[in-house]
């Protein structure tokens, strides 16, 4: 079996997965992974379903092109597509400038071997010492999403609360969890 060594794009680097910038060749994995039923369930309107290769070529292409938000791929040790993490700018008012939300996915066959943990946590631990104007990553996910929240604590995130029924989805309506991950939190 041939090694795989880690790029030197790579940004973080854990035990289980690195994160490093996307290429155009990863378009074709990233379409496999996001194109799964059970990953749209847990994301937003915006993310598109069925999920192509034509989406996978122009999301790449965007977080390459002057991104406004800081996006890596997520892969194994041994090279493999694994999933996204994104870090995206404030909304609104100029008052969240410090602010920044959080997104992620897992290609399901990553599902339960602690991938993502390690990912987010490395991810923000670098967000944090890369951007100084950074105080806060705050993240929500759907109440029913417990491996999501499972993913956020381990990360050294804390539940805020729920937000009772703020979401709609295909229909049905539920409540959305947030977290939230402050500089202190890390380094005090």
């Amino acid at each position: 079996m041939a090694t795989h060594t880690v790029p030197e794009a790579a940004v973080v680097v854990t035990e289980k997965c690195y994160l490093r910038p996307y290429e155009a060749s990863d378009a074709e994995a990233l379409a496999v992974a996001a194109n799964d039923p059970e990953i749209v369930k847990n994301m937003r309107s915006g993310f598109p379903s069925p999920y192509t290769l034509s989406h996978a070529q122009t999301w790449i292409e965007m977080c390459r092109a002057e991104p406004v938000s800081v996006t890596f791929g997520i892969f194994s040790p041994e090279g493999e597509y694994a999933g996204a993490v994104t870090l995206m700018p404030p909304k609104g008012d100029v008052i969240y400038a410090g602010t920044r939300e959080i997104g992620y996915f897992a290609a399901r066959r990553f599902w339960g071997r602690g991938i993502m943990s390690e990912a987010v946590r490395g991810f923000t631990r670098w967000a944090f010492a890369t951007l100084p104007d950074l105080l806060r990553i705050e993240a929500s996910t759907f109440e029913s999403n417990l491996a999501s929240q499972r993913v956020l604590e381990k990360a050294g995130f804390v539940k805020e609360g729920t937000r009772r029924l703020a979401v709609v989805k295909n229909g049905k309506q539920f409540g959305e969890t947030i977290f939230g991950l402050t500089r202190p939190d890390i380094e005090g």
